[in-house]
Formats: C-alpha cells, structure tokens, sequence
C-alpha cells in the first residue's frame, strides 16, 4: 500500500473527519477521496468517472418498486394507475413481464432486504459541520437527478454476460473506503451482545426477538433431533422428504393461530413465492398490495404475472386505496390482497381492521405476512390479526422461522383446502428441498416456549417502548413504529452510512443503515430492532451513544 493510501485510508476513518462531513451541497470536493488505489495521482477525468459510477452508475439491480411512491400506486395524490399492459403489450413494449411489475425495471427501489441497501455514496469533506440540505435547494434537486437517472445493471447486456459484473463498482468503491455496511461476517451473535472481527458490540440489528436461539430448550431440541433424524433429508416434501416431524408442527401452527391447517416450508422467503404464485395462476387473478410489501410478495407476485396475472399497488397502510383499487377491478378478476402485518423497514402495524373490512366488502382473499409481528405483537404472541381480534376474517397468515422461532424456514396457517392445492401447484414448494429435522425441530420448541414464557413478550414490549420513548425525547425522528423494529430517520444517505460507521467504530453499537436505493431518496434510516434479552443497560449504553453521534452529525440538537 502507498503512502498516498495508507494517508487516504487513515484520513478517512478519523474522528476529525467525520466531523466534517457534509451532504451534497459539497459533493464535487470528494472527487479526490473517492474510488480505488492511485486515484489521488489519478488524472481528473478518471477521479470524475469513479464518482459518477459510484452516484449514479451502475448500482446494485434494482428489485422492486416497494418504496418508491410511484405513479402507479393506487390513492398516491388522489390518482389510479394507467391500466396495466397485457402480456401481449408488454411484450412489444419490451417489457419483462405484464402490468407493474415493468416498473421495477425502470425505478422499482429495492424492499427491505439488506443486499438491496448498498449504494454508498462516500466521504466529503468541508469546513463546516454537517448540516440538512434546506427544502428545495440544488443539492436536493441535484440528488433526485441522480436517482432519476440511475441505471440498474440488469439493463447492461452484449455478448458476455458477465459484463455488468465487472462495472459493478459501487460495493469496490465503498469498501475501498472502509464504509461498506452489509456482509459483515460476526464471529458470532449470542442474543444482545455479539462479536464483530473480535471485538464485543451491543446488537441491536437483529431480529431474534424473544432471544430465542440460545435458549437451552430450543438448543436441545436442534441436537436431539440431529442424533435422531440426522442433518437434511435431502430431498422435497412431495417425494421423500416430509416427515411426521413435519406434520406435527403443521398441527401446533394451526392450532396456534386458530386455523384448519399448517403448511411448512423451507424459508419464510419461499412461503410468499410459493403461496401467491399458485394462486395467482391466471389472467383472471389480481394481487392487490400494499407499496410498501416485503421484495418476497412482490417476487411471488411477478411468478404470477408470468402466468398472466397482473399486480395493482395501493397507498401504504390505507384502507381508503385498497377500496378504490378493488372497486376498479373487472367483475370477472379475482383479487388476492396481501400485506405485512408488521412493515419491517417502519415497524409500523398494518391497518389490518380496515383492511379485512374493504376485502370482505368486495369478497376479495386476504393474505397477511406476519414474519414480524409472530411473538412481538397480539395475545400470546399470535400477531397483527389477534393483536386485533379479526383472525376469522384473514384466510391466509404466513410467516418465517428466522425471527421469533429461532431457526430458519417458514410457515402458513389457513383452510385445509387451500393449503393443499398450495402443496400440489406451487412449483417452489414441489421441487425444493424439505426444512431440516433440526431447524424444524427447533422452531416446534420456540412456538413452545412461546406460550410457557409470555413473560418474554412483556420484556420485549417493555424494552422496545423503553427505546422508543426515550430516541423520540432526545429529538430523534421515528415514524409510526409500534413494534420492536425501530427506524430512526436519518433522510441523507452519506449522514446515514458515517453515523453507522461511527456508531460501530467509536461507541461499538451494531444498527442496520438503509440507504438509496432500498429506500427512496429522503427515507434513509438506521434501523434498530430490539430483543427480550436486552438489559437495561445494554440499552442505557446505546441510547448515550445515539445521543452523542446524532448531535455529532447534526440529526437532533
């Protein structure tokens, strides 16, 4: 390493210098601390290409249009879509797939996955402490050119299709800068506390809500049915790999929830894949979803438009858009309307009552994706549709084992007919591999200890009320959270990444920062999430650094 980087790297990570950061109204100053070895001897025209590949080239693939706000978003400024293309359209438009889910293509801002949040825009440097771009300025005007104009690599194509490949800059650049957040492998991560690269830090980035995964029950559990069962069964449900395992956790699901059946699967993500794209099997079928669903649903859906469904988007959380969406349907179309019962970037709850009172009125289907409300929120831990005593009006609830179960696979509860046709006509069911006997096992001890320990429940509510009351009277900015994930809004997507990076660095505190494009210019966050097994002064810790690095960075006063 020469002189010039090692300088750079050291420059770049000092606590005086990140003091100084600023947002765009300084961007062009950065041209010579950005992009990789030798850009500071580099010619001009080279350091001013790395910075517009790092701003507005070449990002990560845009996934879907979950955040975005767009046109097409029933009840966005009083207006309704343009009807959806028909395949046949599409087609000719050169569009992928029929309706909106084009739109993914063009703008469509990735949803809540973590892989979709790297787009790093880098250090700055200025004379003065950082301040929010005032409303309207150039800076903000400048920015929203830069998303307008951003091109998603899927779009790169010529003879090697590993050329997009090599113009992926973006994760380079950043790590360059020893600013890239994601993909950060911990040594291991025990609950509240975690080690990072061999140093101890407060976790609050996870989603073991009731801190479950080390609990000696669930523990046990995993082992035995390792000694009994062995590691996979290597092979799918429908041939040689359903197991009486299997069937019980079924039983206790359905149970759970009040329902006629369970259905178990391999990851919460294949849950939504397979369970909308069965059902929408047809030109007459309709998804009808919330803008600001899980990239899960909206992967579910588009295997639905390629069988010639089409998907309509309503205002978020709004009973009034979801009505006027269903009351422009055709009388022929049949409308599945799905929603997260708790929105994972906002931690806000859906409108659930609403929402089952307008789907019963147009005697549409209901499907709630309840990966984080299982154990957080509702008697018992049972979630969004019991936290509101409507469980008989919602058909279909689904949800994942990687959160309040601690382990890893998925699962649906709804009437028996209906699963089974899932189980026979979900092409991502059919001929993927069964959940594990360990990983399944262990999740059947969770939902145990679920409902032996409701004291864990309380914990959680306390702690996360705690945290939330506490941010919001030191000035922080936190939406409509109502659970235990807890968004502190940030809106700037440099402030946000150095926040993180001095959060972790100096005060050793793990949030999660989702910047553009997994969330649209101005709706940057950090996000916390927050466990049963957190003390008090494991949060005490993290609230003193939260106040320290917001004022640093000029977010509350």
């Amino acid at each position: 390493m020469s002189v010039i980087d090692r300088l750079g790297k050291k420059l770049s990570s000092s606590s005086a210098v990140m003091r100084l950061i600023s947002n765009d109204r300084v961007m062009q100053v950065a041209t010579g601390l950005m992009d990789a070895r030798g850009r500071l001897e580099a010619a001009a025209e080279r350091a001013s290409e790395a910075w517009s590949i790092l701003l507005n080239g070449h990002a990560l693939p845009t996934i879907d249009p979950a955040l975005d706000g767009g046109d097409d978003v029933v009840g966005a400024a009083g207006k309704s879509p343009a009807p959806a293309a028909k395949p046949a359209e599409a087609k000719e438009n050169g569009a992928a797939t029929n309706g909106a889910a084009a739109h993914a293509t063009t703008n469509g801002a990735a949803t809540n996955g973590a892989a979709a949040h790297v787009a790093t825009n880098g250090e700055t440097t200025s004379t003065e402490a950082p301040k929010p771009a005032g409303p309207g300025s150039a800076a903000e005007e400048k920015l929203a050119q830069q998303m307008a104009s951003r091109t998603s690599l899927s779009r790169i194509g010529g003879r090697d299709v590993f050329e997009k490949c090599y113009k992926f800059m973006t994760a380079d650049n950043a790590r360059a800068m020893g600013v890239y957040p994601f993909f950060r492998p911990l040594d291991f991560n025990n609950g509240p506390e975690a080690q990072l690269e061999g140093r101890k830090v407060i976790m609050l980035g996870s989603n073991n809500y009731l801190g479950l995964t080390t609990h000696p029950k669930v523990r046990e559990a995993a082992k035995n049915a390792i000694d009994k069962y062995g590691t996979s069964m290597t092979g799918s449900r429908l041939v040689n790999g359903s197991m009486r395992l299997h069937n019980e956790l079924e039983q206790k699901l359905a149970a759970y929830h009040g329902k006629e059946a369970g259905l178990v699967f391999t990851t919460g993500y294949q849950v939504n894949i397979a369970t909308i794209s069965a059902l929408l099997s047809n030109k007459k079928s309709v998804a009808v979803i919330d803008k600001d669903d899980h990239a899960s649903i909206y992967d579910g859906v588009r295997l639905g438009q390629a069988a010639g469904a089409r998907m309509v988007r309503y205002r978020h959380n709004d009973p009034e858009a979801l009505d006027q969406a269903l009351s422009e349907l055709d009388t022929s179309e049949g409308a599945l309307v799905i929603t997260d019962g708790v929105f994972s970037a906002q931690g806000e709850i859906a409108n659930l009552p609403g929402i089952a009172s307008v789907v019963k009125k147009h005697k549409a289907r209901l499907l709630v994706d309840d990966a984080h409300a299982l154990g957080v929120i509702g008697p018992g831990g049972r979630g969004t549709a019991a936290h509101f005593g409507v469980a008989d009006q919602v058909d279909l609830i689904g949800g994942t084992f990687s959160k309040s179960l601690a382990s890893i696979g998925g699962w649906l509860v709804g009437e028996r007919k209906v699963l089974d046709y899932i189980q026979h006509f979900a092409y991502s069911f059919l001929f993927a591999a069964s959940a594990a006997p360990p990983s399944v096992a262990a999740a059947m001890a969770a939902l145990e200890v679920m409902q032996e320990e409701p004291e864990r429940q309380e914990k959680l509510r306390e702690n996360f009320t705690y945290m939330r009351n506490e941010l919001r009277r030191l000035g922080f900015e936190l939406g409509k959270t109502e659970t235990a994930v807890i968004p502190i809004y940030i809106r700037d997507d440099l402030r946000t990444v150095m926040m993180w990076k001095t959060l972790l660095d100096e005060h050793s505190i793990y949030v999660n920062p989702f910047i553009t494009p997994g969330v649209p210019p101005k709706q940057q966050v950090l996000r916390t999430s927050y466990m049963a097994t957190h003390e008090r002064h494991h949060l005490d810790r993290a609230l003193e650094a939260f106040e320290k690095v917001g004022k640093k960075f000029g977010v509350i006063s």
